[in-house]
């Protein structure tokens, strides 16, 4: 998965700024947001933002929706004609 950091030394910017991105981000279909955490920048007193972002991989059930496939044994014979469940003059028709 992949991160980005955002970091500012205004803690109020950092997070309006890491808003914004988020909301970008996830106005994408090719893309989703978790995982975010802020934390205080330890020198200047600002912030860091951290996300993940994971990119959405195309299924290759969706790609391959249009797409028709025929399978035909090579090992079949040719079919006869119908073949029914009893053969002719059975005698369990007599009970």
């Amino acid at each position: 998965m992949t991160s980005i950091r955002l970091m500012d030394s205004d803690p109020g910017r950092a997070k309006r700024t890491a808003a914004a991105v988020r909301r970008a981000l996830e106005a994408s279909p090719e893309v989703v947001v978790s995982n975010v955490s802020e934390v205080p920048n330890r020198r200047d007193g600002g912030a860091r933002v951290f996300m993940e972002v994971l990119l959405l991989e195309p299924s290759a059930a969706r790609s391959n929706e249009d797409q028709e496939v025929t399978v035909e044994r090579g090992d079949a014979g040719p079919r006869r004609g119908r073949r029914g469940a009893l053969p002719p003059g059975s005698r369990a028709l007599d009970r």
